[in-house]
C-alpha cells in the first residue's frame, strides 16, 4: 500500500515552506570566548578552554542549550567561530551575544547594539548559570 492509497498526501513545497519558516525563526546567540583579534594578543590566548583553563565554553554551551529547549524558546546558542571578529559575527545573523568572564574590555563590539551584549561573570560562567541569558531574551521579547 502506497501513501496515496493511504491517504498521505505530501506537498514538497509546503514541507520546505515550513522548514524554511522554522529555521528563519530560530534565533543565533553566539558564546565569545577569546577577545576580539589585537596587535600584541598572544595567539595562545585562550588555547584550550578560553579564559580559565578548568572550564570549556562548550560545557556552557550545551547547559544553556537544555535550558533554552526546556523553556521552549527558539534561540540557538553557538560557540564564536570568528576568534572575537564582530563584522563576520554581525554577518552570521547573530543577534545576542554572550562573553565569556574577563571580556568585558577586551572584546570590540562596535556596531553591535550594545543591549545584546551579556557580559558572564566567573560565577555565572562556571556553574553554568543560564539566568543573565533568560532574562535578556525576556526583555528582547518585551521589546516587540
Amino acid at each position: 500500500m502506497d501513501l496515496h492509497q493511504r491517504g498521505v498526501i505530501f506537498n514538497l513545497n509546503d514541507i520546505n515552506i515550513k522548514i524554511v519558516k522554522k529555521v528563519i525563526s530560530i534565533k543565533k546567540i553566539c558564546m565569545i570566548s577569546k577577545p576580539s583579534p589585537t596587535l600584541g594578543r598572544s595567539p595562545l590566548h585562550g588555547a584550550g578552554g578560553g579564559l580559565f583553563g578548568h572550564y570549556n565554553e562548550s560545557n556552557y554551551i550545551s547547559e544553556v542549550q537544555k535550558k533554552l529547549d526546556s523553556i521552549g524558546c527558539e534561540w540557538v546558542i553557538v560557540a564564536d567561530d570568528t576568534e572575537g571578529d564582530i563584522e563576520k559575527i554581525i554577518a552570521q545573523g547573530t543577534m545576542l551575544i554572550v562573553c565569556a568572564p574577563g571580556l568585558r574590555f577586551q572584546f570590540y563590539s562596535n556596531g553591535f547594539d550594545k543591549k545584546r551584549i551579556i557580559y558572564l561573570s566567573a560565577m555565572e560562567y562556571a556553574s553554568d548559570n543560564a539566568s543573565p541569558l533568560i532574562k535578556k531574551l525576556n526583555e528582547i521579547g518585551n521589546q516587540k
